[in-house]
């Protein structure tokens, strides 16, 4: 970073870099916006995504510089997200650029970033509408996508700037851009959303095209979030058009991913990101997605990443011990998941607040009510912030909640949740009746498959 900065200095003074380099790229910019950043930032594409390269400050007059070696030459973004922008580095390729409210311009002799500007601005309409803040409905979006797609072919025809690789790269981009925002605009949230008779024919013609014969799209910096979006929508389009019975999303997830990614290397991306990494514990249905989806990871940068996560989740595989925790009753007094030894325990951690959890009670009730009199303790733990105690006890009045209630003394940082890594509510665990971990990601009562998992371990 130091050095970085130094460097920047030094090019901007106009003082040469005596034996710089012919592999270093040079960036020099200024701000012209309304509001200046204090510091500007530099993010390199890897494996479909974006990580950060490098930082540097911004002068008072708006100025700012790197001088960075790209290895190799491909496409980065600078700018603070979400309004940076993508631009072209190479070895030895020396890049000016001004940064206004509304776009970024570069010197005309660069040929390759002048051919960014231009899709960037080409494309802005659908990707404005999917910012969080382009609230616009599919009655706005959807009649201004064939224009688009006109504009987007000619541009495409055009496309020849004397670089060989870099024109692949690019022409890759520009249709696989254009068909990420056509896919990402389907599911942002929105006010009305189209049902599947008002989308436009674009989608349904490039949908049906091969996709992902090869690696190629993890060179850009949407590719993750294209190949995920792709399957989302064609998972979708499974769902409305089959008549057989409905599979579970995970099992949707690797029919399509089967079916319609032809790479295998792409396949073990999206798997692992989706089912893999997304795993609470080490645990049966962990080693058992493993072994369906350990053929698809080939790439070394997956099979580091994955040994990393696997770390991480290690300590909550079935038949490790339970890490305790303790709650308080309604009634001050407190008690820990310990205390039910020689039970399986059920633990429900909740909120009042929470939506899905409110509408998995009457399931849990109807749960808790087969299992009365056999050794299952049904526990519920909130994590209502203290200060709704009162709302906690009203509400398991009202609603007649039985079993064991609990509450949490720091509601999302109660140990219940920290020491389980526990984001997101509903979550369901449950324990052995010798006091070790059964799984801490258990399905949820609404579905016949917690019953059959009480059942089991109440066998054992």
């Amino acid at each position: 970073m130091k050095k970085n900065l130094i460097l920047a200095f030094l090019l901007f003074c106009g003082i040469t870099v005596s034996g710089q380099s012919k592999d270093l790229t040079v960036i020099k910019g200024v701000f012209t916006k309304s509001k200046t950043p204090e510091s500007i930032t530099l993010y390199k594409v890897v494996n479909g995504d974006l990580v950060l390269h490098s930082k540097t400050q911004v002068a008072k007059d708006g100025s700012f510089g790197f001088v960075v070696k790209p290895e190799p030459a491909g496409l980065y973004r600078i700018g603070e997200r979400p309004t940076d922008s993508r631009i072209y580095l190479s070895p030895g390729k020396n890049i000016s650029l001004q940064i206004t409210d509304s776009n970024f311009v570069v010197n005309k002799i660069d040929v390759e970033n002048t051919l960014l500007s231009r899709w960037d601005n080409l494309l802005k309409p659908l990707k404005n509408a999917n910012q969080l803040t382009g609230m616009h409905t599919y009655k706005e979006i959807f009649p201004l996508i064939p224009d688009i797609e006109k504009k987007k072919n000619a541009f495409y025809a055009t496309i020849r700037s004397g670089n060989v690789s870099f024109d692949k790269l690019f022409k890759g981009l520009v249709q696989s851009e254009f068909e990420y925002e056509l896919y990402h605009f389907l599911y942002m949230p929105r006010s009305v959303h189209p049902d599947a008779n008002a989308l436009p024919e674009v989608y349904n013609r490039l949908s049906r095209l091969p996709h992902f014969e090869n690696t190629s799209v993890m060179n850009y910096d949407f590719g993750m979030r294209y190949i995920s979006t792709f399957i989302q929508y064609k998972i979708g389009q499974q769902i409305k058009e089959t008549t057989t019975p409905a599979l579970n999303y995970q099992d949707r997830i690797l029919a399509a991913v089967t079916e319609y990614i032809k790479n295998d290397t792409i396949k073990g991306w999206h798997l692992m990101n989706n089912i893999l990494l997304r795993s609470k514990a080490y645990d049966q249905k962990y080693r058992d997605n493993m072994a369906t989806i350990k053929p698809y990871i080939l790439a070394a940068d997956q099979k580091k990443i994955l040994k990393e996560f696997e770390k991480t989740i290690r300590s909550f595989g079935d038949g490790e011990p339970a890490i305790n925790f303790t709650g308080t009753t309604p009634e001050g007094k407190e008690v820990s998941l310990s205390d039910f030894v020689g039970s399986v325990v059920l633990v429900d951690v909740w909120a009042t607040w929470c939506g899905p959890c409110k509408k998995e009670i009457p399931s849990l009730k109807a749960l808790e009510e087969e299992f009365r009199g056999k050794k299952v303790v049904f526990m519920s733990y909130s994590i209502d912030e203290l200060k709704d105690t009162e709302k906690w006890k009203k509400f398991i009045i009202d609603e007649k909640l039985v079993g064991v209630q609990l509450m949490g003394n720091a509601a999302w940082k109660s140990p219940i949740c920290t020491d389980y890594t526990i984001t997101g509510v509903p979550r369901f665990m449950v324990f052995s009746k010798t006091g070790k971990i059964v799984t801490i990601d258990a399905p949820r009562p609404s579905t016949p498959e917690l019953k059959a998992l009480l059942e089991k371990e109440l066998l054992k």
